[in-house]
């Protein structure tokens, strides 16, 4: 199982994206906004971070543009350096 981190803007979101998991992901930790002691405002809920587990790749977080950019680059210097390698041989 791959373990992976996501970020929630508030408790709501992570609620409605946890209800859309329907049991699909193993919750390993939440982490919720830190509240300032001896306040005893309430804060409206902030951003809750969590880690979790699962099999289903449709919950793994998506690669940016800047991922595959670095793939395409590699392999691309790699297909240069068999072209170079082989036009000296010859």
């Amino acid at each position: 199982m791959a373990i992976f981190t996501k970020r929630f803007a508030n408790a709501d979101d992570y609620e409605d994206w946890l209800e859309k998991a329907n049991g699909r992901v193993n919750v390993l930790s939440i982490n919720k906004s830190p509240t300032i002691f001896g306040s005893s405002m309430q804060r409206p809920a902030g951003p809750v971070v969590l880690k979790y587990q699962t099999h289903d790749n449709s919950f793994a977080p998506s690669r940016g543009k800047a991922g595959k950019a670095v793939e395409y680059a590699v392999v691309g210097a790699a297909f240069f350096a068999l072209f170079a390698y082989l036009i000296a041989e010859l």
